[in-house]
């Protein structure tokens, strides 16, 4: 099964904030909210995407390797509404 937009989308703002408070406020949402679907999404792949601990947030190899496809795939769905519009 392939994960949803939103989890991409908020995998991609806790990437690049390293944190998932600051994330959640990108996002204009909730930060338990944020951690649901980064969860979901670690399950969904079975693989942590994020070393969490004190300090900022870190990408785990599997997080490096979603990264750069997660980017092209949101900008993918940027260009089709673009396209579309």
């Amino acid at each position: 099964m392939l994960p949803a937009v939103h989890q991409l989308r908020y995998f991609l703002a806790v990437a690049e904030d390293g944190q998932f408070t600051r994330a959640a406020e990108h996002l204009e949402v909730a930060q338990p909210s944020v951690s649901a679907q980064i969860r979901r999404l670690e399950a969904l792949l079975g693989t942590p995407l994020f070393h969490r601990g004190p300090g900022p947030v870190t990408l785990t190899d599997a997080g490096d390797t979603l990264l750069p496809i997660a980017r092209r795939v949101l900008a993918d769905l940027a260009s089709i509404e673009d396209e579309i519009s």
